[in-house]
């Protein structure tokens, strides 16, 4: 099967699927709800402090590569 018909068959099932839920919330008289999935992308955000903590760790690490500490 070359890529193209196999993305093909996977839209079919896909679609094949979904109708096939769609028919059984309607025999069953609910009403479909459409669910959002909250983004959590944003929620945390790095602060001053650990901004300021990673660039210690990182000026450290760039000192003992130079040698500075024994």
């Amino acid at each position: 099967m070359t890529p193209d018909k196999k993305k093909k068959a996977v839209m079919a099932a896909v679609m094949q699927y979904l109708e096939t839920e769609r028919a059984q919330l309607a025999g069953t008289g609910e009403v479909a709800r459409i669910v959002a999935i909250p983004d959590y992308s944003m929620q945390h955000t790095a602060g001053p402090w650990g901004v300021s903590g990673r660039s210690a760790t990182m000026q450290t690490r760039t000192m003992m590569y130079y040698r500075a500490f024994r």
